[in-house]
C-alpha cells in the first residue's frame, strides 16, 4: 500500500492547550534563534481544533501570562468573564446550604471564565501564524518505530467499510515521521494508554477517573450574571461517592453548568449522565434554569489521580503533556493552566534537543528536570494525596484534605489508590439503585437528547471504533455479575444488551453515538473495551460548549 510520508522535525498529536501552547512557545522561541529550517506539524483527530475540546471552564491565568508576555488578553484570548462573585453550597435532597467561607482550593478571586474551544481555536490561529502546520481531521492511529524508540505515527485509514475492508472512498493513512512525538490527546488518549502500557511508563499510581457532564443554558436576562460562581457538594451523591457541580456565569445571559461523577464510586449501576441530572431536579438549581434553554451538551472524562498517577513523561523519541500526563489539580478543579504549563516546559526541552540534535530520552528526560523545579511540580505535589483522601468518605476526606491544604501538603508520602475498574462491586453485593428518573426533555435530557445536543455524527459504515474483545464475556458472565454496567454508565447510549433472536441477549454497539468521553475504556470490569479513533474523524462537535 502506497502511503504518503510526511517528515518533521516535532509532531504534536492532539490540539489541546497544552499541545498548541507547547507548539506556539517553540516556533516563537526558535524564530527569535533564527532557526527557520525546523518544521512543527500538529494533528487533531476532530474535524476542527475544539471539536472534542470540553471543559468547565474556570482558567488561572498563571501560565497563560508565561506564554504571552505581552498579555494574553491584549494579544486578543476570548474570554467569557472576570470571576466576580462565588458561593458555595452543601446539598441533600432538599435543602442547599450555603457555606460561610470558601475553601481554599475554591477561592477564584483573579481567575477567568472560558470557553476552552474558542480558546484553542484562537491558539491554533495563533501557531498558524508563526507557520506551524496544523492538520484538522487527521487522527493518529499507531506509532511508527525505529528500534524501541518512537519515530513519528501514522493517521487512520479513512474510507474503510464496517468489515474493515477498504470500500468506496478509500484514502491510505498518512506517516507522519518526527524526531519527537509530542502527545497531549486528552484524558485516555488511545496512543499515550499503548504507549504507557508497551513501555512500562505507569506512575507510581493507576490513573482514576471522574466523568464529568456538561451543559450551556441561555437564561432569561439578568437571571445570572457573567463571572458570577457556583460550586455544590452532596446530593445526588450519597458520602461515600466523590464529585460535585458547578455552574459558571458566561456572557450573553448564558451559563456553563455541569457535574463531575468519580468512577470509583464501585456501583455497578452508577450512571454520571443521570447524575447530572438528578442534581438539575433539586429546586435550587431548578430556581436557577428556569425558563432556560439547553443550546449545548456533552459528557468527558477527567484526569483525577494527580501526582501519584503521572506517567513517565519523556522517552526516545517522545513527551507527554497535559491531561494524558496527569497534570490537573483536582483540588481545584482546574487543568488548563496546568495543561500550559507543560507545554511551556515540553517546548524549553525540545529547543534543547534541537540545540543538541538529540531526540534521545536522555536529553528528553530535561521535561521532568523542568517539572521538578517549576511552580507546577510544587502545585500538585502539595495536594499529592488529596483524591484518595476521599476513599474514606466526602466529608471525612474534605475534613482531611482540608487540614492537609492549610498545613501546605504535610502527611504520608503516597496512598496507594486501585483502578477504578477494580472497586466495581458485583451486582449482588452492590447498594440499591436509586429510582429512576423521569425526563422531561426540557430541563432534565436524556442520553439521546445529548447525543443530538453533542452534535455527535459518526458514518454508519465503517468498523466500529470502540472494539470488544471478547463479545460473549457480555451476555454471559458480565451479564451475570454486573448486570452490564455498560448500559449505565455511558452517557451516550452506545452500548445496548437486546435480544439475539434465540431467546437471548446480545451486545450491540452504538457507535454513532460516542462523544468520545472514554468512560468505557475506563470503566468496564473485564477491561475487554478498548476505545480507538474512528477512521471518519467523526464525534461531537463540542464548539461554544
Amino acid at each position: 500500500m502506497q502511503r504518503e510520508e510526511l517528515p518533521v522535525d516535532v509532531l504534536f498529536v492532539g490540539a489541546g492547550p497544552a499541545n498548541l501552547a507547547a507548539a506556539y512557545h517553540l516556533a516563537r522561541t526558535l524564530r527569535e534563534k533564527g532557526r527557520d529550517d525546523i518544521s512543527i506539524a500538529v494533528i487533531e483527530k476532530a474535524q476542527s481544533v475544539g471539536g472534542h475540546t470540553l471543559s468547565g471552564a474556570i482558567m488561572d491565568p498563571v501560565a497563560m501570562n508565561e506564554l504571552f508576555p505581552e498579555g494574553f488578553r491584549e494579544a486578543g484570548c476570548p474570554i467569557e468573564a472576570e470571576v466576580t462573585g462565588e458561593q458555595v453550597f452543601q446539598m441533600s435532597e432538599r435543602r442547599a446550604t450555603r457555606l460561610p467561607l470558601i475553601p481554599p482550593p475554591l477561592k477564584n478571586h483573579g481567575n477567568v471564565i472560558i470557553t476552552l474551544s474558542d480558546v484553542v481555536q484562537w491558539l491554533k490561529e495563533k501557531v498558524e501564524e508563526l507557520e506551524v502546520m496544523v492538520f484538522e481531521g487527521f487522527p493518529g492511529h499507531e506509532f511508527i518505530w525505529d528500534g524501541d524508540a518512537v519515530a513519528g505515527v501514522r493517521t487512520i485509514d479513512k474510507g474503510l467499510g464496517p468489515d474493515g475492508q477498504p470500500g468506496a472512498g478509500f484514502e491510505p493513512g498518512a506517516d507522519i515521521m518526527a524526531r519527537c512525538t509530542v502527545l497531549g490527546e486528552g484524558p485516555r488518549g488511545s496512543l499515550t494508554r499503548h504507549l504507557t502500557e508497551k513501555l512500562g511508563l505507569q506512575g507510581a499510581n493507576p490513573q482514576i477517573f471522574g466523568t464529568g457532564c456538561k451543559e450551556v443554558w441561555r437564561l432569561p436576562p439578568g437571571r445570572f450574571e457573567p463571572g458570577r460562581v457556583i460550586h455544590t457538594a452532596g446530593w445526588p451523591l450519597r458520602d461515600d461517592q466523590y464529585g460535585g457541580s458547578w455552574i459558571y456565569g458566561l456572557a450573553d445571559d448564558k451559563v456553563s453548568i455541569g457535574f463531575v461523577t468519580a468512577l470509583d464510586a464501585g456501583d455497578p449501576w452508577l450512571d454520571p449522565w443521570e447524575m447530572f441530572q438528578r442534581w438539575k431536579s433539586h429546586a435550587k438549581i431548578r430556581s436557577i434554569l428556569e425558563g432556560g434553554e439547553i443550546l449545548k451538551a456533552g459528557a468527558k472524562t477527567i484526569p483525577e489521580g494527580g501526582y501519584w498517577s503521572r506517567p513517565k513523561s519523556h522517552g526516545d523519541g517522545f513527551l507527554i503533556v497535559g491531561d494524558s500526563g496527569s497534570n490537573l489539580n483536582i483540588s481545584r478543579l482546574k487543568g488548563i493552566h496546568t495543561a500550559i504549563k507543560t507545554g511551556l516546559l515540553a517546548a524549553e526541552t525540545l529547543v534543547d534537543a534541537i540545540e543538541k540534535d538529540d531526540f534521545s530520552d536522555a536529553t528528553l528526560s530535561g521535561y521532568e528536570t523542568r517539572f521538578q523545579e517549576s511552580w507546577l511540580r510544587a502545585e500538585l505535589y502539595k495536594v499529592r494525596n488529596f483524591r484518595q483522601e476521599f476513599k474514606a468518605g466526602f466529608r471525612k476526606g474534605a475534613l482531611k484534605a482540608g487540614v492537609k491544604h492549610l498545613l501546605g501538603g504535610v502527611g504520608k508520602e503516597r496512598i496507594a489508590v486501585e483502578a477504578d475498574h477494580a472497586e466495581m462491586t458485583r451486582l449482588a453485593d452492590a447498594k440499591p439503585a436509586p429510582p429512576p428518573l423521569e425526563y422531561d426533555g426540557k430541563y432534565l435530557i436524556d442520553k439521546r437528547s445529548q447525543v443530538f445536543l453533542s452534535g455527535a455524527i459518526h458514518g454508519e459504515l465503517q468498523p466500529s471504533h470502540l472494539q470488544v474483545a471478547d463479545p460473549d464475556i457480555c451476555r454471559t458472565t458480565c451479564a451475570t455479575e454486573y448486570g452490564n454496567p455498560c448500559e449505565a454508565f455511558c452517557p451516550a447510549n452506545v452500548y445496548e444488551m437486546i435480544d439475539d433472536g434465540d431467546g437471548g441477549r446480545k451486545l450491540q454497539i452504538n457507535h454513532s453515538n460516542c462523544v468520545h468521553c472514554k468512560t468505557c475504556d475506563v470503566l468496564d470490569p473485564y477491561q475487554v473495551i478498548t476505545w480507538t479513533v474512528p477512521t471518519d474523524a467523526g464525534g461531537p462537535k463540542y464548539q461554544g460548549l
